[in-house]
């Protein structure tokens, strides 16, 4: 089938520009299988990153006709069916980009140094310091260790954080990476700074009371992570530890999550939306 691919092309600090390609593919041919194709047989100056074709490493992370996902993940016959082409003389066309929120090396390729430091900003390690050493490794029960299966499914592809809308607005935010990764730590019952990370995520809208909640990076998260999820969970945790004295936000969060509590019924609103 033939189809017609319009990438994205920059160098860094320069004018990006829609570069035509054609082929003719398979409907089962992945985008990556698409794009390896244009550099190896029309294109090698062409960038983009790649690594284990197996949706694992989160390297091909680009935006596939408007929205962050893994060139290796996404088929060309899924594409045909959200484009819904039915014009049957010009091929359909496909638009590939760089991740939005991080600046362009080269073409798909992007710096990724301010997604992995706001990541570090929040200590993504599992804290030991108030544990006495001990003679064998920390043991979990299976319950516990189900509690961190969501979370640790992130593969650090970025397209969250491509698709957040705080970022675009507010570059002190963490990210939803980052949060969703600070949910992980916290359920971790190996982990001895629980206090101490649900209190840095309660400054001003650096942590989670700057996500707005646009549900995004839920839709695009590819390992089914569901980043605002994780948010929600942490707001919540905040909440159970103040009064309704505290902050105008938390004031807000409280009184509409009770309102929503005692309603009739006929209130169909998520709590996890609200927080």
């Amino acid at each position: 089938m033939k189809i017609q691919f319009k990438i994205l092309r920059q160098k860094s600090n320069k004018r990006p520009h829609l570069q035509t390609y054609n082929l003719d593919v398979g409907l089962s041919a992945t985008i990556l299988d698409c794009l390896n194709r244009i550099k190896w047989e029309q294109d090698g100056t062409l960038a983009f990153r790649k690594n284990c074709r197996n949706t694992i490493c989160g390297s091909c992370s680009m935006i596939i006709n408007g929205r962050s996902a893994l060139a290796c993940k996404e088929n060309v016959g899924g594409e045909l069916k959200k484009l819904r082409h039915s014009r049957k003389d010009t091929p359909p066309t496909m638009i590939i980009a760089p991740l939005e929120n991080l600046p362009v090396v080269k073409d798909l390729v992007v710096n990724m140094s301010h997604f992995w430091r706001k990541l570090e900003a929040i200590n993504p390690y599992v804290s030991i310091k108030a544990h006495s050493i001990p003679k064998r490794e920390f043991m979990q029960t299976s319950e516990e260790r189900l509690q961190l299966n969501q979370s640790s499914s992130c593969i650090m592809c970025g397209a969250c954080y491509s698709e957040c809308n705080t970022l675009k607005v507010n570059s002190d935010f963490v990210g939803p990476h980052a949060l969703a990764k600070t949910q992980r730590m916290i359920v971790d019952s190996r982990d001895t700074a629980t206090d101490t990370r649900i209190e840095a995520q309660d400054i001003g809208t650096r942590g989670v009371w700057g996500c707005t909640r646009c549900h995004f990076c839920n839709v695009v998260c590819p390992m089914g992570v569901f980043p605002m999820d994780q948010i929600s969970y942490i707001k919540q945790k905040i909440l159970d530890r103040k009064d309704s004295q505290d902050s105008r936000v938390i004031r807000h969060r409280k009184v509409l999550v009770n309102l929503v509590k005692q309603g009739d019924g006929s209130m169909s609103v998520s709590l996890d939306y609200l927080l």
